[in-house]
């Protein structure tokens, strides 16, 4: 007897010459599968959000967000060494702000709440 495959069959797109190579590239760097821009060029369909960030990139990002909080524990502590120079005092409560921004930023790539 035959076995009978309950699966469709596939669709192959053989991409112009020297374009491959970059469309392939373009959609590992948008974390996209080809059959999800194909499916949402045809369908119409939104594209799916993009794949989770690799862990290697998620280490850096923690690395850089532990990173950011030694340097504001560090700028706080100068604050509290010198609590009567008021220039000093901007420019650390201004790099804190920063830091603050740096630290919100990191998180939304992270996927986390702050």
């Amino acid at each position: 007897m035959a076995k009978t495959d309950d699966r469709e069959r596939t669709f192959t797109y053989r991409a112009p010459a020297g374009e491959g190579a970059t469309l392939r590239a373009d959609l590992k760097a948008r974390g996209l599968s080809f059959n999800a821009l194909v499916t949402s060029l045809i369908f119409g369909q939104p594209l799916p959000r993009a794949s989770r960030t690799p862990p290697v990139e998620k280490e850096m990002l923690a690395t850089l967000l532990a990173r950011s909080a030694a340097i504001r524990d560090a700028l706080d502590e100068a604050a509290h060494r010198t609590p009567d120079d008021a220039s000093a005092s901007d420019a650390i409560k201004a790099a804190c702000e920063e830091l603050t921004v740096i630290r919100a930023a990191l998180m939304k790539i992270m996927e986390r709440a702050p």
